[in-house]
């Protein structure tokens, strides 16, 4: 089985340095530029040219990256759809996100303060001091206007249907994307919103659970 992962906001398949799955290949996509008027939906489209949908697949998603994933599903048919970290419809976001549609401050920032603002949001995001090295280098990879683009996608998504096969996993110390706004299928105790990285055994055993009852 493929499995076809998106990374979070502004990383890279550094995200899922951590993620293996038995009996499966995880084939993490690379980032399409982004441009001002995508949608969610017309960016979602830009990573079909990297998946082979003749072949049984399933779908992976970290915050953003589910988001995408859920918009995905609504155009190719996944075995499953896996949901980390992430919010899956629009009201599901927090209500600061919510909010950028209204009040769009992100379009006001340089490419520099954008960067900068997500190097000061590791430690909010819950990545350890240990992995700050990889975590700058996968937002300086990132292509110009980047940031401004998808922060527009995300804070003007406004999907209402929930993913059908969709596993929602979450951690109930996300910081970003709030638990308690969310409606998870699985909660991982004290994960952070990069719990994908440091639960990851907990999560990759959540996916191949959910895997075998696929196949049986």
């Amino acid at each position: 089985m493929i499995i076809y992962a998106i990374p979070g906001l502004g990383t890279t398949e550094k995200l899922y340095v951590n993620t293996r799955i038995d009996n499966a290949e995880v084939v993490v996509l690379k980032w399409p530029t982004p441009e001002k008027n995508d949608t969610m939906k017309t960016y979602a489209r830009k990573f079909l040219d990297q998946m082979d949908l003749s072949k049984p697949f399933c779908l992976l998603g970290v915050s953003f990256g589910g988001m995408l994933c859920t918009e995905l599903s609504k155009i190719t048919s996944p075995e499953k759809v896996f949901l980390v970290s992430t919010s899956k419809l629009r009201k599901e976001l927090p209500w600061f996100i919510r909010a950028m549609k209204y009040i769009p401050i992100h379009k006001l920032l340089s490419e520099t303060n954008h960067r900068k603002m997500a190097y000061q949001g590791r430690w909010f995001i819950g990545f350890g001091k240990a992995y700050i090295p990889e975590f700058l280098g996968m937002v300086d990879s990132m292509t110009e206007n980047y940031f401004r683009h998808c922060i527009q996608i995300i804070a003007t998504w406004d999907n209402r249907q929930i993913p059908q096969k969709a596993v929602h996993i979450h951690g109930n110390a996300d910081k970003l994307l709030l638990y308690k706004c969310v409606s998870a299928h699985y909660t991982i105790q004290n994960g952070s919103h990069a719990m994908i990285m440091y639960h990851a055994d907990e999560v990759n055993d959540i996916i191949a659970k959910e895997l075998t009852s696929a196949w049986q």
